[in-house]
Formats: structure tokens, sequence, C-alpha cells
């Protein structure tokens, strides 16, 4: 057999290429398209951490850092800083470029490490439900078992079985858009099944916590602190409502045709629980150990209050001894 010179080799990749692209060129558009916006909403997502963590920095250092530490301090540092630690990985990984070779290396690990994103943030509504059911054993052992069924569909989900692009998906990229990021193949079956099932376990956590609360508060007929069991209430319908939004809107980009669109979301129901969760801690906190600006704001409302209804004014004693 003659000996294959080096113009004839890369000609024969260079047709190859064209014939590849010029039988599915649309798809390759179009995914680059759905990759583009992947990496403004990993980019996004980055920035929303930054400004949550500088908004609630004065709180978090008051009622966090100084206080002793506990499970609920621990869970709230790993839902702060692990996702903000993990993203720069997540955006060296996902919003540069790198070639196949790279790619076929890093991109299962760096799945993997996405699946503790679903666990800091569950188990702080684990906590936050169990601790105001009275510490019930019950609620514990309801609770703690979907919590480990939660744990086994995430690790399922982002560690097992990662499906990765082909080498000739990089090499096209590479060609005509000079690379791209080391994705998982989302568009897979496989992958699409486990990952709407981590979407489905995080919502049935969700909406547990939440129950375990509001049938805590009927059952006992509310004879704690009433204005803490309905600010309890109040707190977790948001936080489950605002969640759930996420999560349903992103399930609905997730499994919408075409399947190469389906990554997109995905970053949203990873960080934006653990922001939520965050939040949660602190303003449970701040109505225990209110911060100075918090007094001042409460104050402020008393007085205004006093001001405008002064009247029934309770802060008036009355003499009924005068004229």
């Amino acid at each position: 057999m003659a000996d294959v010179t080096i113009e004839e080799a890369l000609s024969g990749i260079a047709a190859l290429a064209h014939q590849y692209a010029t039988s599915d060129v649309s798809y390759i558009w179009q995914a680059e398209g759905t990759i583009l916006e992947a990496r403004y909403a990993i980019a996004a997502i980055f920035g929303l951490q930054v400004y949550e963590w500088i908004s609630g920095l004065q709180e978090e250092i008051h009622l966090i850092h100084r206080a002793r530490w506990t499970l609920i301090k621990t869970l709230y540092l790993l839902c702060r800083y692990y996702p903000m630690a993990l993203w720069l990985v997540v955006m060296w990984a996902y919003v540069g470029d790198h070639d196949g070779d790279t790619c076929s290396r890093v991109a299962r690990g760096v799945h993997a490490v996405l699946a503790p994103c679903q666990f800091f943030s569950q188990a702080v509504m684990l906590m936050r439900a169990y601790g105001f059911a009275g510490r019930s054993k019950r609620v514990l052992a309801l609770l703690g078992s979907f919590y480990v069924g939660l744990l086994g569909v995430d690790i399922w989900a982002f560690c097992t079985h990662v499906e990765i692009p082909p080498p000739a998906f990089y090499f096209l990229f590479d060609l005509f858009f000079g690379g791209t990021g080391c994705f998982p193949n989302y568009g897979s079956n496989a992958m699409a099944v486990r990952i709407g099932a981590s979407m489905l376990a995080a919502i049935v956590m969700d909406f547990l916590s939440l129950v375990v609360v509001v049938v805590f508060c009927i059952h006992s007929g509310w004879h704690r602190d009433v204005s803490l069991a309905r600010y309890f209430v109040h707190q977790g319908l948001t936080a489950f409502a605002f969640v759930s939004c996420v999560s349903v809107t992103t399930a609905i980009t997730f499994f919408r045709p075409p399947r190469y669109h389906t990554g997109v979301g995905i970053p949203l129901i990873l960080v934006i629980p653990n922001l939520v969760a965050c939040r949660v801690i602190l303003q449970l906190r701040a109505q225990v150990i209110p911060t100075e600006s918090e007094l001042e704001r409460r104050h402020s409302g008393l007085v205004r209050d006093a001001l405008r209804y002064h009247e029934s004014d309770s802060w008036v004693i009355k003499d009924d001894t005068l004229p």
C-alpha cells in the first residue's frame, strides 16, 4: 500500500468534515446557539451569586460568622460558598473553549461535583421543618428517608453514566466556531430522564418540608409563638412557590423539543435553591436575633403606627384620676 502524504490525509479529513457538516449543518448551528445561551446563563448565575453575597454580607457577619458553630451555620456556609467556588470551575469548563481530549478528561468530573448543590439546600429545608416540628423523631424519620432518596437520585443523575458528545462534535465545533465548552450530552434520552428525576425529587422534598410545617401548625393549634409560626408558614410558602416556579420552568425547557435545548435551565435549579436557603436562614435568625438595622426598622414601624393611630395607642396609659 502506498504511503499517504500529509496533504492527502488533510484532504480526506476536510472531505469527511464537509460531508458530515452538510448532512446536518442546521443541527450544528442550532446547537451553537443553544450553547451560547447556556454560557450566558452560567455567567448570569455567577453574577447573581455575587450580588446575593454582597447584599447579605452585613447580616451574614452578624448572624452567621459571629454565632457559634452549629449544623445550620455549617449548612449556610456550604449553601453560600460551595456553589460560588464551584462556579469558577463551571465557567472554566463550560464558558471556555476546549478540545475533545480535554473535555473527555474533565466533563464527567465537573458534572459530578454539581450534585452537592442539591444536597445542601434540601438539608436546610429538612432541618427547618424538623426544628419547627419540635424535633419529632417521626418527622425526622419521614424527612430523612425522603432526603436519602433525594441523595440517591442526584448521585444517579449527576455522577453515573454521564454521556459526552462524540469526537466529531468537538472537531466540527473547532472547525466552524473555534471550539466549545465541555458540556455533557443533555440531548441523550437517558440523561434527560435522570436530570428530570432529579428535578422531581427536589420538588417533592420541598413540598414535603412545607407540608410538615403546615400540618404541625394546625395540629398544635398554633399554641407556640403565633407570629413566629405564621412567619414560618408564610416564608415556607413563598420559598416553595418561588423554587417550584423555577423548577417547573426549567423542566419545561428541559423536555421541550428539540432535545439539545435541555441544558440551559440547569444552572437555575442548582443555584437558586441555595440562594433561597441562605435567605431563609438569615431571615429566621433575624427574627430571633435582629440586627441593629432590623431593630431600627421595627421601632420606626411602631412609632409610625403610634402616630397614625394615636387614639388607640398602646404606648399611652390613660390616667382616670385626671380631670
